[in-house]
């Protein structure tokens, strides 16, 4: 590249600047065309020929060019410039402007806009030149160079008697906290903010020291390593500039009543309302990093916010800023919030008042787009609700529910309709978060809302209907059990409504709540009412009830199942005739909701009775998918559902239209989400919400990178993503996944683009459904690659060399994907701390395991695994102690520990997936796998004698593995766990014992002659759990059988051992049978019994033959349990039992079964 001469102002001439400074008057002409040539001109003649003359000529234009807009634009022009891509920059380098630039240069620039803000004297040009030096610091962080003279010069600008400067130094400072917190402690930075606070007269400087105060403390709080001194000091330092930040941040416009006067001031008074609310901004920011700080302000907070609630005269962005600060620290520190009853008795009513500010207006009722009302979202009624959602989640119903029932009844109570409305709103959205304490009261909620199913006002009735399909929701499914009756008989007459179709509409829209979860056969009698009225919304002139009138009748048939049967002759030439006919644009969502309910519908009657319109369908979805569509047409979505759908129900009769469907799929799967970057000053109008468009702000971080999927983003920039598409994409995802699972290997042509389009959304961050649903596609694809393999060699005719070559060559091609994807999961296995992906992540690479086999099990995989398991597991430990730490903080109580219980879950999960991992590891690799994972037991000890029952049962797993698997080579490690074994049977937790059960039966059976003494003690305390009373318990029975199974191998493996009783025990044994729940511990025991019924056993056959009777018994029991024993065990089992009966003749099997299945005996036994 062109570098910078030394001097670069005796290059940086006059003519060149002038020269450079027309192109950018160019960019600000009228004509768009001038425009795009200016930017052409920008390109090509500066950035790509000379960037440094570019760099450090836009810096001299910002300092000394007369016209303001010229002067603005060059600033901006700069940063956008300084981090775009350098064409020069070769591999090793940031590929940056600013990074290529030499030395000098770089401090040219810095140097003249230093000179800019000092001398600049319009705010606008000035802020502009601040975000240009954060965002040139930004770089320099990055690129670890220094800037010393910005740093001299904040010192100074924010000492400054000049209130200009000391603005200038504290945006600059918000941006990029590190510049000062690097060099100044708290307590030294603390009283300068606290300066800054108070300056007279200036409200843009308190504003900007409020941003930058809170900038700088979550610096301090979010950095790395730091000490408990250290962390002790900036506490009090903080504490010590709470009260000031707040004390301005609580001042605000004075407003009189009804009107606004901002001509005069209360003391220091902001009198600028967008100032106020950037101030609560910032304090959101802060109450999210450290809500702690706000701990001994919090009762003048909510005064002060309720002052703010109650006051009219102020604008809307003020008042719900401000209820957002309090929201925001209760979503963040719920605890802290819930010891303070005034939050909750104070804060409630007033939202719920809130709730009530709506107003009728006659388009709500006669509209035909119900999307016009998502205008309504800056209201305050509508802000109230999302308000009261919010902190019932967080807070929970011991806070939430008894301040707000002492409001509700007169809501309800009201004359006005709109205070009707909001108390039947405000139970909708409280369900979620107040699920287990309404459940107490539960019946009491239901009647109080049912009347206002027949309220006479239509909102209220809609709110009603609102509010009975959201508790359908949030306490399925005893709320459709408890009051099937009350609720259908209530809601379906709405359908009625004729004269108010919103009603219709939303009634039919409870009823899909309803049924999501309802009992086919409770909701039967109703259906006959229920599919009556739906037919008639049908025909209503609105689309909108047409639409949910379609939805509703998919949900009906899909909980209805065959009971739907009866309605099918009705329902189903209905929707082929809008497939058929309404193929207007506005008929768009109609159709897909039509393909929805069609293919719903199939599923519920089965292939039988869909048959009569498959064809029909099929070639509808052909020539749907074959029309032009538009980018934002709903039906292709519902398309791809659709499609899968009748897959499942006709199955491999599908096959041939895999070339229809799958491409698009793959298609979808693989597009590319549209993503923008804009720079803090840049508008977003041409990405609006409606088109799905969503953007962050990136606040102050250094160079976000989205690994490799998406653009480099820097700290004054906000990142957009279109994420209408995004669900496309997961649903495309799941619906592939789905084809794999039903089709298995007639999917096989598809495998080699599936996966190269899967593999890599194992990385795609911007959607979790996307990932997770791509994890759990790969296995699968593997199935149907390997289930291919075994169709082929069972079908082919050709000779043994080329079948052999065949079965290589395919196995060559399983191996080249195995090894890409195998490279992504260990990667993920050790950089992914997110348990819930972590545990998708091990659960994939387990069910490839399982489908793959052995050759595709290497050494260097096992040790990578070892390596990145035992980071996971100390992860988990670190994530422990930190909930322990959680249960001893001040601000804990039952509801703090009902989301650590979640967040245990989660974890527990993760544990779980790993052990499914090692078993699948183990399972292949038997001991050669213990070389790697050796050094690891010591820590796997810890938690098998961990108290937490969850981790408990982790260790118990792994460790039974590496007896199960590794044979007598496990007792030269028995010391680590056998004691823990014997221990765990008295676990009060039944999976524990289940665990320990079984993991001491497997030391008899495959542990070897060692382990005897060690199983023989342990007949004690599997005989205390075979005969506590509680053993046949449905929560225990699992455990049980384990037991009695264990009691069985120790008597198989250690009969001549010295000491032991045998044939005490296995009396014992025998009376303990028979094993009904457990599938591998029935085919292991009936397995022993035949064996030594066979051997002729006498304690197994009694004194002349007594247990006979008891035997057959046994036999026949399981013979109709719903077990699927192996097929030869239960052939074995027949005839152990046809033989006894041929010998004893007074012996009738069925006397030993229930009644109901002796049918089940009698077709077995012949």
């Amino acid at each position: 590249m062109n570098t910078a001469a030394a001097n670069i102002e005796s290059e940086l001439s006059p003519p060149v600047v002038a020269g450079l400074a027309a192109v950018v008057a160019r960019l600000l002409a009228d004509n768009n065309a001038d425009r795009q040539l200016a930017e052409a001109d920008l390109n090509a003649q500066w950035k790509d020929r000379a960037p440094h003359l570019l760099l450090a000529g836009l810096a001299s234009i910002a300092t000394s060019h007369p016209e303001p807009q010229i002067r603005s634009l060059a600033v901006v022009l700069l940063r956008r410039f300084s981090s775009k891509v350098s064409e020069a920059a070769n591999s090793d380098e940031p590929p940056t402007l600013w990074f290529v630039l030499s030395p000098a240069v770089r401090e040219f620039v810095q140097a003249q806009l230093l000179q800019a803000l000092l001398q600049e004297t319009l705010n606008t040009v000035r802020h502009k030149i601040c975000d240009t030096i954060s965002e040139l610091m930004i770089e320099n962080l990055s690129f670890e160079f220094e800037w010393p003279a910005l740093l001299a010069a904040i010192q100074e600008f924010i000492k400054s008697p000049h209130a200009h400067l000391r603005e200038a130094a504290l945006r600059i400072i918000a941006v990029v906290p590190s510049l000062i917190s690097d060099k100044s402690s708290p307590a030294t930075a603390a009283p300068i903010f606290a300066d800054c606070l108070v300056t007279p007269v200036n409200e843009e400087v308190r504003v900007s020291a409020i941003h930058a105060s809170v900038a700088y403390m979550i610096e301090v709080i979010q950095s790395d390593g730091i000490d408990e001194a250290s962390s002790n000091a900036a506490n009090n330092a903080f504490a010590q500039l709470m009260p000031v930040i707040l004390t301005v941040s609580t001042f605000l416009p004075p407003k009189s009543i009804g009107t606004k006067n901002t001509s005069t001031k209360t003391l220091a008074g902001l009198t600028d309302e967008t100032l106020v609310v950037d101030g609560f901004s910032y304090l959101i920011e802060l109450a999210e990093a450290d809500p702690r700080l706000f701990r001994t302000h919090m009762p003048n907070l909510i005064e002060f916010v309720a002052t703010v609630m109650r006051n009219d005269n102020l604008d809307s962005s003020t008042r719900q800023t401000a209820v957002e600060l309090l929201v925001a620290l209760a979503e963040a520190r719920p605890g802290m919030i819930r010891k303070l009853p005034q939050f909750t008795a104070t804060i409630v009513p007033l939202l719920l008042q809130w709730m009530a500010k709506i107003e009728d207006s006659e388009g709500w009722h006669t509209t035909n787009d119900l999307n016009s009302e998502d205008d309504d979202n800056d209201e305050d009624y509508v802000f109230a609700e999302q308000s009261v959602d919010r902190l019932s989640i967080a807070l929970g119903g011991k806070s939430m529910l008894s301040i707000a029932f002492t409001v509700i009844p007169k809501l309800l109570g009201s004359p006005e309709w709109q205070n009707r409305h909001a108390g039947l709103l405000a139970i909708s959205v409280m369900g979620e978060g107040c699920r287990d304490v309404m459940m107490d009261s539960l019946k009491d909620v239901v009647e109080l809302v049912i009347p206002y199913l027949r309220d006479p006002h239509p909102r209220v009735r809609f709110a009603a209907c609102n509010c009975v399909g959201q508790m359908c929701t949030d306490f399925a499914p005893s709320f459709q059990s408890d009051y099937n009756d009350v609720i259908l008989s209530n809601l379906v007459p709405l359908m009625d409504d004729t004269a108010n179709p919103r009603v219709q509409s939303h009634a039919a829209a409870a009823l899909v709540n309803f049924m999501e979860d309802a009992d086919k056969h409770k909701i039967a009698p109703a259906l006959d009412e229920i599919v009556r009225r739906l037919g008639t919304l049908l025909n209503v002139e609105k689309t909108y009830v047409q639409e949910q009138a379609i939805t509703t009748i998919a949900t009906v048939a899909d909980c209805a199942g065959k009971g739907f049967v009866k309605y099918y002759p009705a329902i189903m030439p209905v929707l082929i005739n809008v497939l058929e006919n309404a193929t207007d644009k506005r008929f768009r969502l109609l159709r897909g909701k039509a393909l929805e309910c069609a293919s719903l519908i199939g599923l519920a009657v089965e292939k039988e009775v869909f048959s009569q319109h498959v064809q029909q369908f099929l070639q509808i979805l052909q020539r749907i998918q074959q029309e032009p569509k538009d980018d934002d047409d709903p039906v292709s979505s519902y398309l791809l559902v659709a499609w899968a759908r009748v897959c499942k129900i006709i199955g491999v009769d599908f096959v041939p239209y895999l070339g229809i469907v799958i491409p698009p799929l793959i298609a979808s799967a693989a597009v590319k989400p549209d993503m923008a970057v804009l720079d803090a000053d840049e508008s977003d109008e041409q990405y609006p919400e409606e088109d799905g468009w969503e953007f962050i702000s990136l606040g102050n971080q250094v160079g976000l990178s989205f690994i490799s999927t998406g653009p480099e983003v820097h700290g004054l920039q906000r990142f957009g993503i279109k994420t209408n598409v995004l669900e496309d994409k997961h649903t495309a995802v799941e619906m592939i996944c789905t084809y794999a699972r039903d089709l298995e290997e007639h999917f096989v042509p598809f495998v080699k683009p599936v996966m190269e389009t899967t593999v890599p959304l194992l990385n795609f961050v911007f959607h979790d459904g996307v990932r997770h649903a791509a994890a759990s596609t790969i296995p699968l694809l593997f199935n149907c690659m390997r289930k291919a393999q075994v169709r082929e060699c069972r079908d082919c005719s050709v000779t043994s060399n080329l079948l052999i070559r065949f079965i290589l060559s395919a196995t060559d091609q399983i191996m080249i994907f195995w090894n890409e994807v195998v490279e992504k999961l260990l990667d993920f296995m050790m950089t992914e701390m997110d348990p819930g992906y972590s545990s998708h992540i091990y659960s994939t690479y387990s069910e490839c395991l399982q489908y793959l086999g052995p050759e595709f099990l290497t050494q260097d995989q096992m040790q990578r695994f070892v390596v990145s398991t035992e980071k996971q597991l100390d992860e988990f430990v670190k994530r422990s102690r930190e909930r322990n730490a959680s249960r001893k903080d001040v601000d804990y109580d039952e509801e703090e520990e009902e989301a650590l219980k979640l967040d245990e879950e989660s974890d527990s999960e993760l544990l779980a997936e790993i052990a499914n991992s090692v078993h699948e590891i183990f399972k292949i690799a038997s001991v050669a796998f213990l070389g790697h994972i050796e050094p690891l037991l010591p820590k796997l000890k810890l938690f098998l004698t961990n108290s937490k029952d969850d981790i408990k049962h982790f260790g118990l797993c792994v460790f039974a593995d590496v007896v199960e698997y590794c044979g007598a080579t496990a007792f030269a490690y028995q010391g680590l766990f056998f004691e823990a074994f014997v221990q765990s049977l008295g676990s009060k937790d039944a999976d524990v014992r289940q665990a320990a059960a079984y993991s001491v039966g497997i030391c008899a059976s495959k542990g070897g002659p060692e382990f005897a003494p060690g199983c023989v003690a342990a007949l004690s305390p599997l005989g205390a759990m075979i005969l506590d009373g509680r053993a046949r318990s449905p929560d225990n029975i699992m455990a049980t059988e384990n037991a009695i199974s264990a009691v069985g191998k120790i008597c198989a493996a250690y009969a001549g051992a010295p000491g032991f009783n045998v044939n005490q025990t296995l009396a014992y044994w025998l009376n303990s049978l028979p094993i009904l729940n457990d599938l591998e511990e029935a085919n292991v025991s009936y397995a022993y019994l035949l064996q030594l019924i066979e051997q002729n056993n006498p304690v197994i056959l009694g004194s002349n033959n007594s247990n006979i009777a008891k035997i057959v018994s046994i036999l026949c029991r399981a013979l109709v349990s719903d077990l699927e024993l192996n097929p030869e065990l239960e052939s074995h089992m027949v005839r152990a039992v046809q033989m006894i009966r041929s010998a004893s003749p007074s012996i009738n099997p069925a006397n030993s079964v229930p009644a109901e299945r002796q049918h089940i005996l009698l077709q077995k036994l012949g």
